[in-house]
């Protein structure tokens, strides 16, 4: 199986928006980075990249 990667944003209710979907571990990063930086600080952290795969996902530690 091959690996997939996102950019993921937790809402305030817990649940879990996907923003993007990538295909390498480095288009990942940079995508959540570029995320991070559209909005405010206090928010930052809920914009995350993670590896998914059919057991749900991992975050990947930047």
């Amino acid at each position: 199986m091959r690996e997939m990667f996102a950019v993921i944003r937790e809402n305030r209710d817990r649940s879990i928006t996907r923003l993007l979907s990538c295909r390498t571990l480095e288009a990942v990063i940079v995508a959540s980075q570029a995320e991070k930086n559209k909005v405010p600080l206090p928010e930052r952290s809920a914009i995350r990249a993670v590896a998914m795969d059919d057991g749900g996902y991992t975050e990947i530690v930047l």
